[in-house]
């Protein structure tokens, strides 16, 4: 490349280059006059992270707790939280016919069927309180069935069972040295259920429940022991037999995979959020600046932005990118640990949780996406916690543009958090999957713990 200390013998060459150099510095002070020239409007890049977030505690109206992954079954007291509780109500479901062959594949008549035993199966997913303290199970069998279409809250009314227990059993909740659980099933009620074999009722579920409707879980633990979760799917009533031409022990499944719900009590008597009522939001600064969620209870923290309009105000204003950054206080006693995951959900000026539906499944709207179709709501947006930091960061450029622009509302968003995301498919119900899939809670403790983190563009 020349340079003003380069020595040349072609001088004429040097002196045509300063003379184009000088024709283009002229031209490039001149307006613009033709189609794709760079326009005369400044444009700026800017950052902020000083919007004002306004937070709030939320109780929702309704949490549902319909087909759960887990039975929550058990009671413990947080001390920010209070005392919670919950009992499960499941029906039995026979994932397979209840049919008993010989080994000419003939049916086995009843009066060749041994009775052996009947077990309680659970198989822990998750556990949340003291598991140092002993509890007793209780099971009893259901007099009404579960309503197989009815969304179940977890206040809903419970269905009624007998007041005769077929189990109750002490134990102690050590996750750690196993993680399935067998209690032993009153031999009165296995008998009847031996006596189903080769029925109408072995083969159909349906005919099943109005024989068996199913079974309430409880616990009659202390207060201050620990919730905990079962996975449905793999959880079961056994019965074990054999015939008597065959003393080869056998068994028979009857899951707890079909319709079920728990119901969970909350007491918050004594809690800085003990006045909360539902849809009616508690803010910061009746609660000493912070803000709780308890995904299971319905308690959760709503964000407000209303400053956001700001950036857009006589500009146009494009987001390049935003980040929001929730940070959660760690917790005093690692009993009561922070979820895995998080996800938000969008808010109605009523405090309802916005949904739509795609192919009959209920779903959230999207918290990062431009598109506001139907489609788009499939896949929100979940993030993991930095254990580190204990820090939740959204990606949420396309939200807040969305909001500039008019596509979407500016009403607000809540803190919801999902189950293993693994479980998750677009095909299913979101609601299941991300409201109420597990005990856990957060506190947000002042303005820094909910932040956004914005680079933009405008151009007056």
């Amino acid at each position: 490349m020349l340079t003003a200390t380069t020595t040349s013998t072609r001088n004429w060459l040097v002196s045509s280059i300063l003379l184009l150099g000088a024709l283009i510095t002229l031209i490039a002070c001149e307006e613009p006059k033709e189609i794709g020239l760079a326009p005369t409007t400044p444009v700026g890049v800017y950052y902020t992270d000083t919007l004002t977030i306004n937070r709030s505690t939320l109780l929702l109206d309704s949490v549902r707790s319909n087909r759960q992954s887990a039975l929550l079954i058990g009671r413990y007291t947080d001390p920010v939280f209070g005392k919670v509780s919950s009992s499960a109500y499941a029906q039995l479901f026979l994932t397979q016919q209840f049919v008993i062959q010989d080994a000419n594949k003939v049916d086995v008549p009843a009066a060749n069927l041994i009775y052996d035993s009947t077990r309680l199966v659970l198989n822990y997913e998750y556990i949340y309180g003291d598991t140092a303290q002993l509890q007793e199970i209780v099971a009893y069998p259901l007099i009404d069935s579960i309503n197989t279409t009815a969304h179940y809250d977890i206040i809903s009314p419970a269905p009624r069972y007998a007041t005769q227990p077929i189990v109750k059993q002490q134990f102690l909740p050590l996750p750690g040295t196993s993680t399935r659980l067998f209690f032993k099933v009153d031999d009165g009620y296995g008998r009847k259920l031996l006596s189903l074999a080769n029925t109408d009722a072995a083969k159909d579920n349906g005919l099943l429940r109005a024989k068996f409707p199913g079974v309430a879980i409880a616990t009659t633990s202390s207060d201050k022991a620990a919730l905990l979760g079962f996975v449905a799917g793999t959880s079961l009533i056994a019965v074990y037999y054999h015939t008597t031409t065959d003393s080869t022990a056998r068994g028979q499944g009857f899951y707890f995979s079909g319709g079920r719900f728990n119901k969970i009590a909350a007491n918050r008597m004594g809690t800085p959020f003990a006045q909360l009522v539902p849809q009616k939001p508690l803010p910061s600064t009746a609660t000493a600046d912070q803000t709780f969620a308890q995904p299971a209870t319905g308690v959760t923290t709503k964000l407000d932005f209303p400053t956001l309009k700001n950036l857009a105000a006589n500009n146009r204003v494009a987001i390049n990118r935003a980040d929001l950054v929730i940070t959660i206080k760690q917790p005093d006693n690692l009993q009561f640990y922070a979820p895995i995951y998080l996800t938000l959900g969008e808010v109605d000026e009523q405090n309802h949780l916005r949904r739509t539906t795609i192919a009959g499944y209920p779903q959230l709207l999207p918290t990062y996406l431009l598109d506001r179709t139907a489609g788009s709501f499939s896949n929100p947006q979940v993030v993991s916690i930095s254990t580190r930091t204990y820090t939740y960061s959204f990606s949420m450029g396309g939200y807040l543009q969305s909001i500039l622009s008019g596509l979407s509302p500016n009403t607000g968003l809540i803190l919801l958090a999902p189950g293993n995301p693994a479980l998750f498919s677009n095909g299913a119900d979101q609601t299941q999957f991300l409201l109420n899939n597990r005990v856990w809670r957060m506190i947000l403790d002042g303005k820094a713990s909910a932040k956004l983190q914005v680079f933009y563009t405008y151009s007056s």
